[in-house]
């Protein structure tokens, strides 16, 4: 924790000494600018966690939880970016070992935890863009029961315990994080990025600490690229304490339009989630859509 709590910090003095924007001929919050961070956009994110061979009634195959996720982020300031996000939740609960159904399982449909935040990024050449951040997550689920606490606790598998911050339920969350972008020759994308996370228990629950590392590649032009993404999540409160999970994606950006899609496939390469292509393996498909303003 002390080690990405310093590197966040380090990347904050780098961000306040650094050249002011427009140096490069960058216009902060400008729609068609390459870099993510630099952008005010509505997102829409899809994810649909699956595991093989799992089979619900009448032997269809059936996902174990699905989020349908709400974000914006909105330019208050040269480089500086408010940001609110609400993910809902469904699944079924309770189930067995195996997935079957029980007498007693229903269906469940909970909001996660809703995260208010903001950013400060910077350009730092016209190649390469730097930003930090925090958030706050508050649990909208007061008192959430048994099936409740079970869809929420299977859905920190849907990024493969990153960004817990969306369903840790009887938890605060409080994060910290920070991360770089870089272009080159307007055909490769790199991005980085680090959180530290903290979810400080509100019930008999323990307090967890993950700290998530995420870095991708994308290569395309004009807007059309093919990538992959490779994250590890160090789960510092648990046994099994580090979980590496990959994403090929596919992104498109229509910049004359302002809209922009994601679609990925994570799964899992070790335990404690397995491999995503073994016996009884986990994935999640991810579909993420949306528009800069």
């Amino acid at each position: 924790m002390r080690t990405a709590a310093t590197v966040v910090a380090a990347l904050a003095v780098t961000l306040s000494a650094s050249p002011p924007a427009g140096a490069y001929g960058e216009v902060f919050g400008d729609k068609e600018t390459w870099a993510r961070s630099l952008t005010s956009r509505w997102i829409t994110e899809m994810e649909f966690l699956n595991r093989l061979g799992y089979r619900g009634l009448k032997d269809k195959p059936r996902n174990l939880v699905s989020l349908l996720s709400f974000g914006v982020r909105i330019r208050v300031a040269e480089g500086t970016y408010a940001e609110a996000e609400l993910p809902l939740l469904f699944g079924e609960a309770p189930l067995l070992g195996n997935g079957q159904r029980t007498p007693d399982t229903r269906a469940v449909l909970i909001p996660g935890n809703l995260t208010l935040g903001g950013h400060y990024a910077r350009e730092l050449s016209p190649w390469l863009v730097a930003y930090a951040g925090a958030s706050v997550s508050l649990p909208l689920v007061w008192w959430p029961d048994a099936r409740d606490l079970e869809v929420g606790d299977v859905a920190l598998l849907s990024r493969a315990f990153f960004d817990t911050h969306r369903t840790f339920l009887n938890h605060l969350p409080l994060r910290a994080r920070g991360g770089v972008e870089m272009e080159f020759e307007e055909i490769v994308q790199i991005r980085s990025d680090l959180t530290a996370s903290l979810a400080l228990s509100l019930s008999s629950d323990s307090t967890e600490l993950v700290v998530e590392q995420g870095n991708e590649v994308q290569v395309g032009y004009t807007g059309v690229g093919v990538g992959l993404r490779i994250q590890e999540a160090l789960l510092l409160t648990e046994p099994d304490k580090v979980q590496i999970a990959l994403e090929p994606f596919a992104n498109v950006d229509a910049t004359h339009f302002n809209l922009f899609g994601r679609v990925g496939f994570l799964f899992g390469i070790d335990q404690p989630m397995g491999f995503g292509f073994g016996r009884y393996g986990l994935y999640t498909i991810r579909m993420t859509t949306g528009m800069k303003f």
